[in-house]
């Protein structure tokens, strides 16, 4: 496998979970990834569905594939998709939200899009789809609603910091930290 994909969710199963996997299902090659799922304090039918998911990949002899990782406690942004950095098996690992939907387009074509600023630089750490600028931070950060992390950057500057709570600040820390280091 050549990419994990980490989607945290809370709550909202129906309406942004469901069609955020059904659209990773739809454009990209399920065979090359593994999808991690964090699950945390949800209270609707995500335990449900993700436990069918399981069974599905299962069936098929690729549960390698599916992941699910259950906290009873809500994490929040940070917390969670450290679950998933933690239990990633792939050197480049997605950030992916719930509430993301891809657009139509070729199999795995988000992946490449993803993928192709660490083939055309070795010291590429991040890439992202949308960048900004923090006035309070004085930087350009990556948006972490999808961006692509080389492992080696959480091996040099660790995770993503968990005091931001539910979110908002832990991106722009973090792409800090990375140009930082390189």
């Amino acid at each position: 496998m050549k990419y994990s994909i980490i989607v945290p969710t809370y709550n909202h199963c129906d309406d942004l979970l469901k069609p955020c996997l059904e659209s990773i299902f739809q454009y990209t090659r399920m065979s090359e990834v593994e999808l991690i799922v964090v699950a945390n304090g949800c209270t609707d039918t995500t335990r449900w569905y993700l436990d069918y998911l399981s069974a599905q990949f299962t069936a098929l002899g690729q549960e390698d594939h599916f992941k699910t990782i259950w906290s009873d406690a809500p994490l929040g942004y940070s917390g969670a998709n450290n679950l998933g950095i933690k239990a990633a098996t792939c050197e480049k690992i997605v950030l992916l939200n719930n509430d993301c939907l891809l657009l139509p387009q070729s199999k795995h074509s988000w992946l490449e899009l993803l993928d192709a600023p660490f083939a055309q630089d070795p010291d590429c750490g991040v890439s992202c789809v949308v960048k900004s600028y923090s006035d309070p931070a004085g930087h350009d950060f990556a948006i972490f609603f999808c961006v692509m992390i080389h492992r080696k950057v959480f091996n040099k500057i660790g995770l993503l910091n968990e005091e931001y709570g539910k979110g908002g600040g832990e991106d722009t820390e973090f792409s800090i930290l990375a140009e930082r280091a390189g």
